[in-house]
């Protein structure tokens, strides 16, 4: 099943920097993740996925069946599931969603390699569920700034039907560059 970016926001972004994508139903960017992953592929990125809603195994599958091999994953969801999640060289694991802190420390080591990186949140509805809009706020301001000054891209995921206040949509829109929606 073929997905489209509206106005090919993948190729907007890597040339604006930050964006939001928004997603009517999960299993919609579940559907469109080997398309978007594709995309970031073969643009030559080096990709970051940071997850609040999946398990370390369930992307990891996703980016074997796009061929993506050049990735690092930062999950907050395995080790409340399983205490002892076993080490990986491809995956750090943070206790919670509501470890911003510890999310963003490692978002910055991981930019500070070398190479064009391109970093997916995903997503701002579930690091709601853990964590207030003021603290989602200062993260989502940490994590647009340090990926420009990296000269990285960056993409925050909003699955919408899980009812994020307008106002809050607003104040998030003061730092993103280019917004679409997953069709």
């Amino acid at each position: 099943m073929e997905h489209k970016f509206d106005n090919d926001f993948i190729e907007r972004i890597t040339n604006d920097g930050v964006g939001l994508l928004f997603v009517k139903e999960r299993y919609k960017l579940d559907e469109a993740a080997v398309d978007l992953l594709s995309r970031i592929k073969n643009k030559g990125f080096k990709l970051i996925y940071v997850t609040s809603s999946l398990p370390f195994k369930s992307i990891e599958e996703k980016f074997e069946t796009a061929k993506l091999d050049n990735y690092f994953i930062i999950d907050s969801v395995t080790t409340s599931i399983i205490q002892d999640a076993i080490p990986n060289d491809k995956c750090i694991f943070i206790k919670s969603p509501g470890d911003l802190t510890e999310i963003s420390i490692n978002i910055e080591r991981l930019l500070k390699k070398e190479g064009e990186t391109f970093v997916i949140i995903d997503s701002i509805t579930s690091f709601l569920i853990y964590n207030s809009e003021n603290e989602i706020l200062r993260f989502i301001h940490f994590a647009s700034s340090i990926a420009r000054e990296k000269k990285s891209k960056l993409v925050f995921i909003v699955i919408e039907n899980n009812g994020i206040s307008r106002n809050f949509l607003d104040k998030i829109r003061s730092f993103i560059d280019e917004e679409a929606v997953l069709n």
